[in-house]
This record gives C-alpha cells, structure tokens and sequence, in this order.
C-alpha cells in the first residue's frame, strides 16, 4: 500500500508510515468532509482526495456521511463521474440521430417543444432534474395534452441517453368531443361551399381523405373516367412550415384507391394539372370553419369533413369493412366511435317521437 501522505511503498495495514510517519488508519468519525446539499432526491457534495474533487452522492444525508468519510480516508474508491448532460443536450442528440427516420411534421412538432417547453430546465444535468416538479409548473401555463407531448419528447432522449425513466405524474388530458357533420349538415355545407376556392380541398375531405393526403394530391392520381382517386404518400408541414412530400402515408391501410362519391368533384378537377390543392394549410382549415360559423354549422375544420363521411356512411348504411377501406383506417375504433355516438344520437329521436306520439 501507499502512504496516505507521502504517498511511498509501505507494508499493507501499517498504522504509521515508517518514512514520513503519518498515521495510516483513521476514526471515520474524525474525518471532516463539507455538508450535503439536496439536489432532487439525492443528497451530494465535491470531497478533496490528495487533491483531487470527487463526487459524492447518496440517497439520504447520514448515507452521504458515512460515504463521504469513507471516500475521503480512502477506504473507499469513487469513479471519476460521467461527463455532464444535461436535458437540452440529451434532447438535441436524440433529435439529431433520428431526423431522417422521423416524419417532418414530427419533427417540427418535436423542435417547437424544445424552443418552448421545460425551458427552466434545459440547463439541469438529467441526473438532478425534479421531474415531477418541471411537468407541475408546464402543467399550469399550457394544456395537459401539449405538457403530455412535450414529456414524451424528455422520455425518448432519456431512453436514447440511456438513463433510467423517472415515476411521473401527468395532468390527466380530457378528451375533446370530436365535432363532424351529420347527413342533413353535409347538405347544407356542399351548397353553400359551391364556386367557393377551397372547395376542391373541401370535397376530397368529404371523401375520406386526411388533410396530409388531399394535400399531396395531383390531377394524375384522379382517374375522372373510371371515378376513383389514388392515394399515394403524403405532404406534411416541416420546417418552417413548409410542405414536405413523403412516399409513405399514415399507415399500411391508408395507401389505398377511392371512390368519386360526389359528382361536382370531377368537374373541379377537369383541365387540372400538378399538385391540386395549393392553398395553405391553415387558410384552408381557417376557410371550412369560417363557412360553418356563417351558415350555423360546427367548425369542423378539414379532419372534422373526414368524419363526417364517417357518419354520412353510417346513415347511408354503409358496411364497417367497406369504410375502413375506403377511409384507410387500420382499425376500427375511430369509426365504432363515431357510429355509436350517432346510434345514440338516432335512438334519442326515436325516443322523442314515441313520446309525442302519446302527447297528442
């Protein structure tokens, strides 16, 4: 072993150095060690070994002493740390490793979460963050569904960073009703929206199609003749807000071919060339709830004419099956959702005429 002091060859377990005679074995409780501060849910501080800082921690402070003094007369030997990283850090590596594989809509999503969300603890190493105090404060000045998808974004860096997730509380997301157009309302809003710009955009969402979709759309992928639609990829907003083409859709289902249900469409599309809808995004969902709004209809915005083809079909009868084709939807729950409201909502008028029949 080597002196604690002059640090030259002594026989092991000597009590005094018998060059420099500095006493080898130390009381742990004579030795002096600086006080712990609590950082989370661990108690740590810096302790000078031969000149050296090393860096103590434990879970509880009479744990950080009897650690801490350990480390000191070095009966114990402490690894140098880890280098630093911090959460912005961790954030910004995983972003960049995955923004090939990740769909630009994601990634723009993803980005503004990091510009914005969390911001106080960016700068914190990811070993000492509260974490259930940093999603308490964003839960009180933003909705629990975007402190819900920030925190989604911390969970994926701290997997790819390899540390071990914190038990988190998250601010419980009540689910908003989903706003379509029943049979008679889809009436109303075809005639009013005629000879309107985005009524081509309108049209196609009244088709089933996604707003991802419609936008990717060209006077190619409609065949007037035979009256179906090919869908095919996807245009979704990026960086900048800008329109970025993917050759792959939402899912395996969504690649599909539909049917021309309203005539008027093939007449919009007719001398067409290139992409078909070149309005952008927010103009077009600003325009479908403005037209709503004025003629007394819900603002449905472009998602919301999906579904309301998705109740157009169950008024019309239509088979689950052929729906799900034709809506590129991979499962069923959207679809049995929407159909059980309205069975709910047509049962009720049932109920209302039985009862005025009785009153008169």
């Amino acid at each position: 072993m080597k002196c604690k002091k002059c640090r030259r060859e002594i026989e092991d377990n000597s009590m005094f150095c018998n060059w420099c005679g500095h006493k080898q074995i130390i009381a742990s409780d004579d030795v002096r060690v600086p006080a712990p501060q609590k950082k989370g849910n661990v108690w740590v501080a810096q302790v000078m070994v031969n000149g050296e800082r090393k860096f103590v921690s434990a879970p509880t402070e009479k744990e950080y002493y009897a650690k801490a003094r350990a480390v000191k007369s070095e009966q114990i030997e402490i690894k140098k740390a880890a280098p630093r990283i911090t959460l912005g850090m961790a954030i910004d590596r995983y972003l960049k490793d995955v923004e090939n594989v990740v769909s630009p809509s994601t990634l723009n999503n993803w980005n503004s979460y990091r510009k914005t969300r969390f911001s106080e603890y960016m700068d914190m190493d990811i070993g000492y963050i509260p974490y259930q105090q940093m999603v308490n404060k964003e839960s009180k000045i933003v909705s629990a569904k975007t402190v819900s998808n920030s925190y989604d974004l911390v969970r994926h860096a701290l997997d790819y960073a390899k540390f071990p997730r914190p038990v988190v509380k998250l601010p419980t997301i009540v689910k908003a009703e989903r706003k379509w157009l029943d049979y008679e309302q889809i009436q109303t809003f075809t005639s009013v929206l005629r000879g309107k710009p985005y009524e081509l955009g309108a049209l196609l969402a009244l088709h089933g199609l996604r707003r991802s979709e419609l936008l990717h759309l060209t006077a190619e992928d409609i065949d007037v003749d035979n009256g179906i639609i090919r869908v095919r990829g996807a245009s979704v907003v990026g960086e900048g807000n800008k329109l970025v083409s993917k050759k792959s859709n939402k899912n395996r289902a969504s690649t599909r071919t539909v049917h021309i249900v309203i005539p008027r469409l093939k007449d919009l599309v007719k001398g067409k060339e290139g992409r078909l809808i070149t309005t952008n995004p927010t103009t077009l969902y600003g325009s479908i709830n403005g037209l709503c709004e004025r003629n007394g209809l819900p603002r449905v915005g472009v998602h919301g004419l999906r579904h309301s083809w998705v109740s157009l079909c169950f008024h019309l009868h239509w088979d689950p099956q052929t729906v799900m084709r034709e809506g590129g939807y991979s499962n069923m729950q959207t679809i049995n959702e929407i159909y059980r409201h309205l069975a709910a909502q047509d049962a009720n008028e049932d109920i209302k005429s039985m009862q005025e029949f009785f009153t008169t």
